[in-house]
């Protein structure tokens, strides 16, 4: 029997959807993620939503905390809010490779406090998770949230690193 399988992080698939979607690609030589990504893409085109993400401009984002790693000569962990998720990113004192954008944010997660505590689970709480590669990229919903996030890391990340205070 195949077993379940989590697409679209929400989304799961009983025993029975999972079989005729193996049957299906086995009929037409499709990949059966991609008829089930096909699916759900159909259903949710079909769904009314009428929700819009906020501009950035009404985001609010700040820092609460700062503090050094202990392992990263001069990188620097900070925290703080952004609407209503939490956020936190390690940046790094030079550019590097593994960093989003090839900058100095090495590590960021933006996440639901409130998903955290009723679920205990941190990575399913996240609507961004970048660990020196993206683990959860920003959704279209979740994109004005990580660019007010990310503007505010690299306006802010020299001050950090030089001076070790938090403004």
């Amino acid at each position: 029997m195949i077993r379940q399988k989590r697409l679209r992080k929400s989304v799961t698939l009983t025993d029975a959807q999972s079989k005729r979607l193996y049957e299906l690609s086995e009929f037409d030589g499709t990949d059966p993620v991609e008829h089930a990504m096909r699916a759900i893409d159909e259903y949710l085109k079909k769904q009314k939503l009428d929700f819009t993400p906020p501009k950035e401009k009404d985001i609010s984002a700040e820092f609460k905390d700062r503090s050094g790693d202990p392992n990263i000569q001069g990188a620097v962990w900070l925290s703080g809010t952004v609407d209503r998720y939490e956020f936190s990113a390690l940046i790094t004192k030079v550019p590097t490779k593994s960093a989003i954008d090839k900058g100095k944010i090495s590590k960021l997660s933006i996440w639901d406090p409130v998903i955290l505590q009723n679920t205990n689970s941190f990575i399913g709480s996240c609507i961004v998770n970048y660990d020196r590669g993206w683990d959860i990229k920003p959704s279209k919903l979740a994109e004005p949230y990580f660019n007010k996030v990310k503007v505010l890391l690299d306006s802010s990340a020299e001050k950090f690193i030089k001076k070790k205070t938090l403004r």
